[in-house]
């Protein structure tokens, strides 16, 4: 299935130098070189994945520095963190709005587009209805859309 577009994350034709600039974060060594792999195509990945495919191209980063550069680049914006298939937490470089359908079965996931209600996507949609009922203050809505891949 295509990937939407990057938004503000990291895209093939940006430097990672850039990518961590225009999200306010210094540049570090590990820090390019999560957002170098993000860069080269959408991904779902888990810390521990992404650690060994580093590893494997000669980036030697420590387990607990990928952990602690991932969530530096969550909060910044620049990767989404979700939960996968048992609960497992993954990191997508498409940060535009968009659900993950994730197969109970296989713990594949695939981006399906943000569907739009009124003509502003759901999870807008949502904060804004939920916060005009309740008076509260929402953070950031979460669908979780779960089955079973079709069988071929």
């Amino acid at each position: 299935m295509a990937h939407e577009p990057h938004t503000h994350g990291a895209t093939p034709d940006r430097d990672p130098r850039d990518v961590l600039r225009d999200h306010g974060l210094r540049y570090s060594r590990p820090r390019a070189a999560i957002v170098s792999y993000f860069s080269e195509m959408d991904r779902h990945v888990s810390a521990e994945d992404l650690h060994v495919a580093l590893n494997e191209r000669g980036e030697h980063l420590s387990l607990s520095t990928v952990y602690l550069n991932l969530a530096v680049l969550r909060d910044a914006g620049v990767v989404r963190e979700f939960h996968g298939r048992g609960e497992q937490k993954l990191y997508d470089s498409n940060v535009s709005p968009h659900f993950h359908l994730i197969c109970s079965e296989s713990g594949e996931v695939i981006d399906v587009p943000a569907p739009t209600v009124d003509g502003v996507p759901l999870g807008t949609f949502l904060k804004r209805t939920i916060e005009a009922a309740t008076g509260w203050e929402l953070e950031e809505p979460r669908v979780h859309l779960r089955g079973r891949k079709p069988t071929d």
